[in-house]
């Protein structure tokens, strides 16, 4: 630790004292202020960016760093301006194009949308997608994010300069060390999916090993992660050939990254090689494009046969849903009423309380014709900030929809989320990327949940989720078909009676929510992957017999 910080030291004098010498060369400016975002220094940062920005009025660079220290300092807002700035000097700028799609969709701003094609055709002539995250939203087309990922590979196996390699070894019977690398090993939403995930593992065939790749944070939910494991090792002051190295000293036979392109990420450690076998899980919604990374854990619902081709991984594949979900979980005691939540109580509620960023145009012109066609309802969103509030207000208003049918959740606890989902009657899903933790939290509760799956793995999660809790009927085919069922339960309260009573009756005797069965057949994939490499055989896509499934339990209470 005290090396890193000596390094970090040198490397801001190193930074100042060109910023000194060469006080016209805003290299220098430009390399303080990274060192500097690095430190969590954003204001100063800026200041240093101010300074070249001063000294070179159009350089695009500059203005794109300075949109991304504001948006990492946690004010996205004015980040959207330094981006614009960026784009009227280089329309073909590919990182300003990238992050300015992500925080427009994120405040519901679609004036960018008329440029959107023109946009995706500069990033994939580019092979860019600055943050592959970025365009999941806008853009249902996996074979383009695969395209556009193998430049990031190829950069990747550039700057890794030794990927190691591992000798087939171990024998039946041995214990399998499987490690999990996250920054979000404390109150986040993967660890309310998760459960007791962790916990639960059979240690009789498997070690488990946690790798925190962001400082360890001293909350209840982060100890009950760190003690479920039997290593927890904090990496997060470690380079990321560091980690591997740890990792590798571990003798870990199983990494496992549940990060992929999402915050807090470092997909150069598997660059690295952190084991012999190294998976992509939960993280991020499709291929990371690296081609160390061996295997990709799905579903023949997210990954049908006939889409394993935009994947670089072979997939593993669940014999249920791929997402993990916690039965232990409670429902809460008390349910606050419409009235307290803000809602009407007297009207019918859609609702689609998705992050912000996934909803584009095409979902909301249906929702606006739904609310057209049922008088007597009104359209429940979230909204983090008064920006996406506004936004979402003047989109409706030209579709011919006033204020009054419109309401907002703000940002709120696990619990009180799901305290207050009950009062949806019905969940509406956006279409490119859906609902995923979202879409379990909503079943759970009780509530109906409409999606139509895509192309793209980020797609096709709600559609994995409603199969295994027997609701294939929310699945639809078309945009069409989407809107003629939402206004079918809308208008007929039978049919969504007994669709509600059928997740009530489903919630224990399905798979979705069977913790036990999940983790077994975790495990027996993962001990097929271990074997298939101790007896020299390449990756190959894995799937469970029925003798070797755990097959949840009908008729199960608690």
């Amino acid at each position: 630790m005290a090396e890193v910080n000596n390094e970090s030291a040198q490397v801001g004098l190193l930074a100042k004292s060109g910023v000194e010498q060469f006080p016209k060369d805003i290299r220098f400016y430009k390399f303080l202020a990274s060192h500097l975002v690095k430190k969590g220094e954003h204001i100063e940062a800026i200041k240093y960016l101010s300074l070249a920005l001063a000294l070179e009025p159009k350089n695009v660079e500059t203005l794109v760093s300075i949109g991304n220290a504001l948006e990492n300092w946690g004010k996205p807002h004015d980040a959207i301006g330094f981006y614009q700035a960026a784009l009227g000097i280089d329309p073909k700028n590919l990182a300003a194009i990238s992050n300015l799609i992500h925080l427009s969709m994120a405040e519901s701003d679609w004036s960018f949308f008329p440029k959107l094609p023109e946009m995706l055709k500069t990033l994939n002539l580019g092979k860019s997608f600055g943050n592959p995250f970025n365009l999941l939203a806008v853009t249902d087309d996996p074979a383009m994010h695969r395209v556009n990922l193998a430049e990031r590979d190829r950069l990747l196996k550039k700057n890794v300069l030794k990927n190691e390699k591992f000798p087939a070894k171990g024998t039946a019977g041995d214990k399998i060390r499987i490690g999990y690398f996250s920054s979000d090993f404390h109150s986040h939403a993967t660890m309310f999916l998760l459960g007791k995930f962790f916990e639960n593992h059979d240690r009789d065939r498997f070690e488990v090993y946690l790798y925190d790749l962001q400082r360890p944070e001293e909350s209840a939910k982060a100890r009950e992660v760190r003690d479920a494991a039997d290593h927890y090792v904090p990496v997060a002051t470690l380079t990321d050939k560091e980690v591997a190295e740890r990792a590798r000293a571990d003798g870990l036979d199983i990494a496992v990254d549940m990060k992929g392109f999402t915050k807090g990420s470092r997909p150069v450690i598997f660059g690295h090689r952190a084991a012999p076998i190294q998976v992509s899980y939960l993280g991020f919604p499709g291929t990371t494009g690296i081609s160390a990374m061996d295997y990709f854990l799905a579903d023949n619902v997210t990954v049908p046969a006939n889409k394993r081709r935009f994947f670089v991984e072979k997939i593993m594949y669940m014999p249920d849903c791929y997402q993990v979900n916690d039965n232990t979980r409670s429902h809460p005691d008390a349910i606050p009423t419409r009235t307290e939540l803000g809602l009407p109580e007297d009207k019918f509620v859609f609702c689609s309380l998705n992050n912000s960023y996934k909803v584009t145009p095409v979902e909301y012109d249906i929702w606006m014709r739904l609310l057209h066609a049922v008088p007597d309802s009104v359209l429940w969103l979230l909204a983090a900030n008064d920006y996406v509030q506004k936004n979402l207000i003047d989109e409706a208003a030209a579709r011919g929809i006033g204020p009054e049918r419109l309401f907002f959740a703000g940002r709120v606890s696990t619990t009180a989320h799901l305290a207050r989902l009950p009062q949806a009657d019905l969940f509406l899903d956006t279409f490119n990327c859906c609902a995923h933790t979202t879409a379990s939290e909503t079943l759970w509760s009780g509530v109906p949940l409409i999606t139509k799956p895509g192309d793209q793995f980020a797609s096709r999660v709600a559609a994995s989720i409603l199969t295994a809790i027997g609701c294939e009927d929310l699945i639809t085919d078309s945009a069409e078909n989407y809107y003629d069922l939402a206004l079918k339960l809308a208008q007929d309260p039978k049919a969504l009676a007994e669709i509600k009573q059928r997740l009530k009756d489903n919630l224990w005797t399905t798979p979705l929510y069977d913790s036990e069965a999940y983790i077994r057949n975790f495990e027996n994939l993962m001990e097929k992957a271990v074997e298939r490499q101790r007896s020299g055989k390449a990756p190959g896509h894995l799937s469970l017999t029925p003798d070797e499934t755990f097959a949840a339990k009908q008729g199960q209470t608690t």
